[in-house]
Parts: C-alpha cells; structure tokens; sequence
C-alpha cells in the first residue's frame, strides 16, 4: 500500500487527508519539520514535501492521520448546530435594538 505523509491532517490538511484516503492511500500524521533543518538548508515547500515523505517512508511517522469522521467530529457537529441558532438570535437582538436607536435619534432629530 502507498504511504503519504501529512502535516495536520486534523486543520489544514484534512481535505487532502481525505482525498487520499478515498483513493485508498495509507495517510500518515508527519510532524513539522526540524526547524534547525530548514534554517540550514532553506525554507521551501518542496524541501518540506520531500521531507515529509522521506520520514513517512522511513517509518519515522507511524501515526494514523485523524479521520475527522468518528463520534469527536460527531459532537462537533451537534455543538455548531447548538451554538448556530443561538448565535442567529444575538444577532437579530442586536440588530433590533440599533434599528430602535436609529429609528428613536431620527425622530427626535426631525
């Protein structure tokens, strides 16, 4: 099985993370690269590419990369969901009362 390794399969990489797993890649978490390293030898997103797939082939990087799909992004789901509406009705609120404010200084003003 073909091994990819990526860096934050849980923010910024779980797109891709997924694409990958779709197609039936083994996906692997590889942490950030050596800082020391990249200060010595440049900084570009191709030695950090080359990088990560010399330590997801070489076994350095073992973790499973996060699926984003089991009962953590579950609950994740029903907090947005909660917290949606309740964020909807402050700003309605909100908007009422500017809209009372400007209506009251408008006729006091005329």
């Amino acid at each position: 099985m073909t091994r990819i390794g990526i860096e934050g399969t849980g923010s910024c990489g779980v797109g891709l993370a997924r694409f990958m797993r779709r197609r039936g890649l083994e996906v692997v978490e590889v942490n950030r690269p050596n800082r020391q390293a990249r200060r010595n030898h440049g900084k570009s997103d191709t030695l950090d590419a080359v990088e990560a797939a010399r330590t997801a082939l070489s076994g350095r990087a073992s973790g499973a990369g996060k699926t984003e799909d089991g009962p953590v992004e579950a609950i994740r789901v029903l907090v947005v969901a909660k917290r949606s509406p309740r964020h909807a009705r402050v700003q309605a609120i909100t908007q009422m009362r500017h809209l009372g404010y400007t209506t009251l200084t408008s006729s006091i003003a005329a």
